[in-house]
């Protein structure tokens, strides 16, 4: 018995892990998955900014404008879905504004899910006192499985 649950427990240990280095990317119905490589074959971005859940930091990620392009994403706003279905409406145009990115990583190190992980959004928050605000605290939308194109 202690055996299968050794290997029931490295099997779903495995299956965590799998589903936590890629995200689902939904436009006009078609859904794409992209992983963390597919990620950093683009450019990069770098943010050092806090949050209101973390210190300041260097966010490494692709700029969502990049992303958005590289998949011909042309809608007026994205819906980023958290892997708890917690989800939250960005407007393009912002995400333009601010060069706001979906970071993968953290001070050099792969967002671990336990760290708000995979993927994260970013917004250059310190940069701009104007977004300091409890908007972008809901827009910092983090642990992300999904971005749908409205």
């Amino acid at each position: 018995m202690k055996y299968i649950l050794f290997v029931f427990s490295i099997f779903f240990s495995y299956f965590c892990l799998a589903q936590g280095d890629s995200l689902v990317l939904v436009n006009k119905g078609i859904r794409v998955n992209i992983t963390t490589p597919d990620l950093e074959k683009m450019p990069s971005l770098e943010i050092k900014t806090s949050t209101n859940f973390t210190p300041e930091s260097v966010f490494t990620g692709v700029r969502l404008k990049d992303l958005l392009e590289a998949y011909h994403v042309s809608s007026g706003s994205i819906r980023v879905f958290a892997l708890d279905d917690y989800s939250y409406t960005l407007p393009v145009a912002e995400l333009l504004k601010y060069n706001v990115i979906l970071a993968y990583k953290r001070d050099n190190n792969y967002i671990d899910i336990s760290e708000m992980g995979p993927y994260v959004v970013i917004y250059p928050r310190d940069k701009y006192p104007e977004l300091k605000t409890l908007d972008v605290n809901a827009k910092t939308v983090w642990q992300i499985g999904t971005i749908e194109a409205l």
